[in-house]
């Protein structure tokens, strides 16, 4: 993987190189192995003409005075050698053969050789932008840092004075340049893993490639991306990006920055797993649960199935495990807040009528609770935490699964202000969180996916069954909600105050064959319903507005203003939208 890596930003810095217009590279394709990749990384070092890399690259590939081989070089084509006499099927090698292994070719110092070449290559940032937006002059992108040990990123925000060409493609930066990764390295969703992963090229055919992951699953990748691949060894150009934070730095000096500060908390030995502060019962349910069934100690369970074999984490993965797993007493003391209000609320000159308010307790424990207290107010067939796993069910099922896992994963556990909430009303009922939405509130009923602000609170529920793919929540929300022929959940986003509000409305539509609109002659789908009614709700609202009201694609909402204007029920000026004047006072 890493002869495949450096062969990936090696090909994309030829690619951004200054002159050589006639210069090419040996084609990759067919499958792929080791030796392809180190000939690809070698070539384009022994390039003369300037590139962005070409100082990196030759650090570890070209030889320095009293040398043969650049030191990278000579480590990974010995480590090549030996993986050649002995086959691709390492795990066959038994005990005593590795150990001789070891002591007389030493591939652990000629693996420690090669990353030292590559030192400065290996430090500049790995990086995806999952979304960019211009608000109020300025970009925001949503940002995913690839450079450590865990395979779930938590989303952070930037401010950048110009924007990324390809949101969604894995980036390198070398001081104020991008230089974009694919199509020798992608970051797509894996099935598998129902999320997304870094993919390494693999094989190259006529109209086709493939891709691998680091824990060796192989996806098929797009059929245009053989000609693209091709078209780059070939001596295509492709420029590199320039992007810089609005305050000024450029994205690998705030990396650099960023890395001091992470390297200094190791060394202090902050990165440690809190074994002793969290809850012995959690952990064992929470392995007990999953499949296929583990074998080895809890501890190691945890290490393996939910941190990728790693026994050290940073400060934000150490609060999602004491939030997920901790005593009641830890657990208060990472979040400083209530966990959860639960109330029910049937007359508002009242109080609540019942009321569940979760002051001690970790997520798993605080889940447990509110399943039992909605399931007891609200009557819901199938609701349980043995339940959870199902992924059919009625809509009230569905839409209380999915309202309130998706509240867990997606709350920001850092704001101190307010704890989550649970109203219910005769009509509705509410969920209320810290934490504004990372993905744009209209591409949310499509599954619009990223990064969840709590990776491993995502990870440790989808492992226990209780979710599915990243981004399918809401989705499957809306789709159980329309079937049921109820009002669309009414979702706010609001960045400002920092918190996110989801409003189920049980009450059912109008059904197309209503008494008013049949007197009238005229008969509506439900999404049509439903836009004449959020119409009456917002006078003058855009098509802006009501699609981000309606949760509907804006092509739809479009297409149902047409057929409501048709019908004389709205009224269009200027781009706004109104109930048709005669009959304001009718409906």
């Amino acid at each position: 993987m890493l002869t495949r890596y450096i062969a990936a930003v090696a090909l994309s810095s030829f690619g951004a190189r200054e002159g050589g217009d006639g210069l090419d590279i040996s084609v990759l394709e067919g499958n792929l192995a080791f030796g392809h990749f180190l000939s690809t990384a070698q070539q384009i070092a022994n390039i003369e003409v300037p590139h962005p890399l070409g100082p990196y690259l030759a650090a570890g590939f070209k030889p320095k005075k009293g040398q043969l081989t650049g030191v990278t070089y000579a480590a990974l084509e010995a480590l090549l050698n030996l993986r050649n006499e002995l086959g691709h099927q390492l795990q066959t090698i038994n005990v005593p053969k590795a150990q001789s292994l070891l002591n007389e070719r030493k591939p652990d110092m000629q693996l420690g050789d090669a990353l030292k070449g590559v030192d400065g290559l290996l430090m500049l940032p790995l990086f995806v932008v999952e979304e960019q937006q211009l608000v109020q002059k300025v970009i925001r992108a949503r940002r995913l840092l690839l450079m450590g040990e865990s395979a779930d990123p938590p989303p952070d925000e930037i401010e950048i004075l110009e924007g990324v060409e390809d949101p969604g493609a894995p980036y390198i930066a070398v001081n104020a340049m991008l230089l974009k990764l694919p199509p020798i390295l992608v970051w797509e969703l894996v099935q598998k893993r129902a999320n997304t992963r870094l993919l390494f090229l693999d094989k190259v055919g006529t109209n086709a490639s493939r891709y691998k992951t680091v824990e060796g699953d192989e996806v098929d990748g797009a059929a245009e991306r053989a000609a693209e691949i091709a078209a780059l060894c070939a001596g295509k150009k492709r420029q590199a990006e320039r992007v810089e934070l609005r305050d000024g730095r450029h994205l690998a000096r705030e990396w650099g920055e960023r890395r001091r500060l992470i390297e200094e908390t190791g060394a202090r030995g902050e990165g440690l797993i809190p074994w002793d502060q969290l809850n012995p019962d959690t952990i064992n349910w929470f392995v007990s649960r999953l499949t296929p069934k583990p074998d080895g100690s809890p501890t190691e369970i945890i290490c393996e199935r939910l941190l990728d074999g790693r026994t050290s984490i940073n400060a934000h993965e150490r609060r999602q495990l004491v939030l997920l797993f901790g005593t009641p007493a830890a657990a208060r003391e990472e979040l400083r807040r209530d966990v959860m209000d639960l109330q029910v609320i049937t007359d508002p000159q009242r109080r609540w009528d019942d009321r569940l308010l979760i002051e001690y307790a970790n997520l798993f424990e605080t889940l447990r609770q509110a399943i039992e207290f909605l399931a007891r107010n609200l009557r819901t067939t199938g609701l349980s935490v043995e339940g959870l796993t199902s992924t059919t069910g009625s809509p009230d099922y569905i839409a209380i699964r999915e309202g309130l896992v998706n509240q867990f994963i997606h709350q920001d556990y850092a704001d101190q202000t307010t704890c989550a909430r649970v109203i219910i009303r005769p009509h509705e009922t509410v969920l209320f969180n810290a934490g504004h939405s990372l993905v744009d509130v209209a591409r949310l009923e499509d599954g619009g996916s990223s990064q969840a602000r709590n990776p491993l609170v995502a990870r440790a529920v989808r492992l226990v069954g209780f979710a599915e793919i990243a981004g399918s929540g809401l989705r499957l929300l809306h789709s159980a909600w329309r079937g049921a022929h109820r009002p669309l959940p009414q979702i706010l986003s609001n960045r400002e105050a920092n918190n996110f509000t989801l409003t189920l409305d049980w009450r059912p539509l109008a059904e197309p064959h209503d008494e008013l609109w049949h007197r009238l002659g005229v008969r509506l789908s439900l999404s049509q319903a439903e836009i004449l009614r959020l119409v009456k709700l917002q006078p003058d609202a855009t098509l802006e507005a009501l699609t981000e009201a309606s949760g509907m694609k804006a092509d739809a909402v479009l297409a149902d203003l047409e057929y409501l204007e048709l019908q004389k029920l709205l009224e269009c000026r200027g781009g706004q939208y109104a109930v048709a004047e005669h009959l304001r006072e009718i409906i």
